[in-house]
């Protein structure tokens, strides 16, 4: 599929709005019955991967992300829990250095590696390097805050959380309250 607007001319309302229709045409799904990964039942669902993965819907996350990062100057790193965060930080890691505005890209696994050196973070942090958090969907906050707390390991610290959903989900609440949590749409904009 090709864009419904020229790539070349970045227009962030554009941009928005044709995410958002790739999110509903995509990601979003009502009426289902599946367990999330925070161990919540659901009767809707929002993929992120099915817009990470593919061109144009990465291309645009990312493109936002750097868009709404503009207003952290101070962050110079962007990751996030592997799986959910991969693909985003890479793509924003390299449309970063095309933006003139280079970061770096780091991977948290969900668990220590169990050779070479152990790591949990792939990509270098430095004591007191300011980060934002990447996430696909948030429901809870818990796989951002496993991200968080890595980055914290290291002396690294969290300014922000990006995603590209928020559920709305009552017991992401705390979490939403302890970080400046920044979702690209919220579960009643999908809805509409």
């Amino acid at each position: 599929m090709t864009a419904t607007f020229d790539p070349r001319r970045f227009d962030p309302a554009a941009a928005r709005a044709r995410l958002l229709a790739l999110v509903r045409e995509r990601a979003y799904r009502d009426g289902i019955d599946i367990t999330l990964a925070s161990g919540k039942k659901s009767s809707f669902y929002i993929n992120g991967k099915t817009i990470t993965l593919e061109p144009e819907g990465l291309w645009l996350f990312a493109k936002l992300v750097l868009h709404e990062l503009r207003a952290f100057p101070q962050v110079t790193a962007i990751g996030g829990l592997t799986m959910g965060a991969d693909p985003i930080a890479s793509a924003v890691c390299a449309l970063s250095f095309e933006a003139g505005r280079p970061l770096r890209a780091f991977l948290v696994r969900k668990e220590a590696k169990g050779h070479g050196t152990g790591s949990r973070i792939e990509g270098e942090l430095a004591r007191g390097q300011q980060v934002a958090i990447l996430e696909d969907t948030i429901t809870t906050g818990g796989s951002a805050r496993k991200a968080i707390d890595a980055v914290r390991e290291v002396g690294a610290v969290p300014v922000v959380v990006l995603a590209l959903a928020d559920r709305e989900d009552e017991d992401g609440a705390a979490f939403r309250k302890e970080f400046d949590v920044r979702p690209l749409f919220t579960l009643a904009e999908i809805r509409g």
